[in-house]
C-alpha cells in the first residue's frame, strides 16, 4: 500500500562503491522532515544449521523499523524492537513464509524457537506474510537487526559505504521536495554530525522512487518491446482496414437498399462499427485468452534481471486495459470503412460496383498500404539491427574454452 511514497536514497559520492554510510542514515533521520521514516540494510549470507542438512541462505541485516518502513507486518509473530538494534543485544530473527514452510514444515511453534545460522543460536520472532515480495533484495530469506553502535569512532565499520536506505515519504510530500531538501542537508554541515572524509557527501544525494530504481535497468529494453508490439498492432490495425474497406465495396447494393429503405447516414455508421466492434471484441477475446496460456511460459524464459517477474499475471486490470484498448481499436479500424460505406451508398443508390464509384477508396486503400510496409520495414530495419548486436555479443571471445561447456 502507498508504494509510491517509498524513496531509494544514496549517497552521490558512495553508490559506485556501495550505498551510504551509518553517519549519513544518522544525519537523514535527524534533520530530514520530508520522510515518516527511514530504514538502513545490508546484505546478509548465512548458513542454516542444525535443521536437517545445512542451507546455505541470503538475508539482510536491517535496522528494527525497516518492514514498517515497507508497510508489512509478519503475520507469525511480532516486528523489531528499537531495542533489538542496540549493540549487544539478543540476536533476533524474521524468516520468510518461503523459508517458513521448506525447512520448518509451517509449524506454528516456530515462534520463539531457537535455531543455528553458523552455528550461533537466533530467537526466530516473526514470520512475513506468504503473498510479501521484498523487492529491494528479492533473494532474501531472513532479515536480523544490523545492531550498530553509534559511538563508534568514524573509522568503525559502521561508517564505510556499505548501506542502503530506503524512507516512506509522509502524506502530501511529493519526491521532488524531498530531493530538494536532501539537497539541502549535503550542502549545510551541521557540528554535531561530523563527516568523515569518504563521507563528506560533496556529490550530494541521489533520492529516486523505489518503482523507478526497481524497473532503470530494464525499462528502455521494455519500452523498445512495448514500441514493436504498438507497430505491429498498427500494421494489423490497417490490414484489417483494408479488408473492411474492400468488404464494404462487396455490400455497396446491400447498403444502398437500406438507405433507400429510410436508413440514415448516421444508422449506417452505427450499423458498420458495430459490427467492427464485435469483430474486435472476438479478436480481444482470443488475445486474452492466448495470453493467460502463455503467460507462465513468458515468466519462465524472462531473464533473472527482470524484476518482480512474478507478479506478471493476466488479472482485472489486464483485463480492463485490453477491453480498452480492443474498444478504442474497434472504432478506429471501423471508422474510416463505415464513413466511406455510408457516404459511397447514400451517393450512389443501388447501382452495381464500377471503376467509377470505387475510384474514391482507393487513395485510401493505397494510402493504407504505404502506412502498413513502412511500419512494417521499420520493424524489420529493427529486428535486423537488434540480430547483428546479438551476432557481435556471441563473437565475444569468454576467454576460455566453451566447447562442450
Amino acid at each position: 500500500p502507498d508504494a509510491e511514497r517509498l524513496m531509494m536514497i544514496w549517497d552521490g559520492q558512495g553508490r559506485a562503491r556501495g550505498d551510504v554510510t551509518f553517519g549519513t542514515y544518522r544525519e537523514v533521520i535527524a534533520r530530514s522532515r520530508s520522510f515518516e521514516s527511514v530504514a538502513r540494510m545490508r546484505p546478509l549470507q548465512a548458513t542454516l544449521t542444525g535443521v536437517a542438512e545445512p542451507e546455505r541462505l541470503d538475508g539482510q541485516y536491517v535496522s528494527a523499523d525497516y518492514f514498517r518502513v515497507l508497510g508489512v507486518r509478519p503475520v507469525l509473530g511480532r516486528d523489531f524492537k528499537t531495542s533489538e538494534d542496540q549493540p549487544n543485544s539478543s540476536v533476533v530473527v524474521i524468516i520468510s513464509d518461503e523459508l517458513w514452510r521448506r525447512r520448518f514444515g509451517a509449524d506454528s511453534a516456530i515462534i520463539g524457537r531457537q535455531i543455528e545460522f553458523d552455528e550461533i543460536p537466533v530467537t526466530v520472532i516473526g514470520v512475513l506474510p506468504r503473498g510479501f515480495e521484498n523487492v529491494v533484495s528479492p533473494a532474501a530469506e531472513m532479515w536480523s537487526p544490523l545492531q550498530y553502535d553509534p559511538a563508534l569512532p568514524l573509522n568503525g565499520r559502521e561508517w564505510g559505504h556499505h548501506l542502503r536506505m530506503v524512507g516512506r515519504l509522509k502524506r502530501g510530500v511529493h519526491p521532488d521536495q524531498a530531493a530538494h531538501e536532501l539537497d539541502t542537508i549535503a550542502r549545510t554541515t551541521l557540528s554535531e554530525f561530523p563527516r568523515a572524509p569518504w563521507a563528506s557527501i560533496r556529490d550530494g544525494f541521489i533520492a529516486s522512487p523505489l518503482q523507478d530504481d526497481l524497473t532503470r535497468a530494464v525499462r528502455p529494453v521494455l519500452l523498445a518491446v512495448l514500441g514493436a508490439v504498438a507497430l505491429l498492432l498498427t500494421i494489423a490495425c490497417v490490414n484489417v482496414t483494408n479488408l473492411l474497406l474492400a468488404r464494404g465495396a462487396e455490400r455497396r447494393i446491400e447498403l444502398a437498399v437500406r438507405a433507400a429503405l429510410g436508413a440514415s447516414k448516421s444508422r449506417l455508421i452505427r450499423q458498420l462499427l458495430v459490427e467492427t466492434l464485435l469483430l474486435a471484441a472476438f479478436g480481444g477475446a482470443l488475445g486474452i485468452a492466448l495470453a493467460n496460456v502463455a503467460v507462465d511460459i513468458v515468466v519462465t524464459l524472462s531473464p533473472a534481471a527482470l524484476p518482480r517477474a512474478g507478479a506478471i499475471d493476466v488479472n482485472g486490470s489486464v483485463l480492463a486495459f485490453a477491453l480498452g484498448l480492443t474498444t478504442f481499436i474497434g472504432l478506429v479500424i471501423g471508422v474510416v470503412p463505415a464513413l466511406h460505406g455510408s457516404d459511397a451508398n447514400l451517393r450512389g443508390g443501388a447501382q452495381p460496383p464500377s471503376m467509377r464509384i470505387a475510384g474514391g477508396r482507393q487513395l485510401t486503400r493505397h494510402t493504407l498500404v504505404v502506412v502498413q510496409v513502412a511500419v512494417a520495414v521499420v520493424l524489420l530495419v529493427s529486428a535486423g539491427l537488434l540480430l547483428r548486436s546479438l551476432q557481435h555479443l556471441f563473437a565475444i571471445p569468454p576467454g576460455f574454452e566453451s566447447a562442450q561447456l
